[in-house]
């Protein structure tokens, strides 16, 4: 498998790193991508700034890249139960 990986939408992975096309993002819609062995999400707010998070825990990114449908539930449970997805 190689460390680049595209899940969805306007983010393109390349050699030199993630690139956002903003103009294509929807507004209140979570995108995430896998890269070098890290969960990016990127939001675009109602005034159009970006925002973007990085998850580098492998029991989360190995929940959510085996389950990429089921992201917003993974990341619902981690921000209610933070303490279910500590590592040891």
């Amino acid at each position: 498998m190689s460390i680049f990986e595209i899940l969805e939408g306007p983010i393109i992975i390349t050699d030199n790193g993630i690139k956002l096309q903003p103009e294509n993002m929807v507004k209140e819609e979570l995108y995430h991508c896998i890269y070098q062995n890290r969960i990016f999400l990127f939001y675009k707010d109602n005034d159009e700034i970006i925002h973007c998070y990085e998850l580098g825990d492998p029991n989360i990114i190995m929940k959510i890249r085996d389950n990429p449908d089921k992201i917003s539930e993974i990341l619902n449970n981690l921000a209610q139960y933070p303490e279910n997805n500590k590592t040891s």
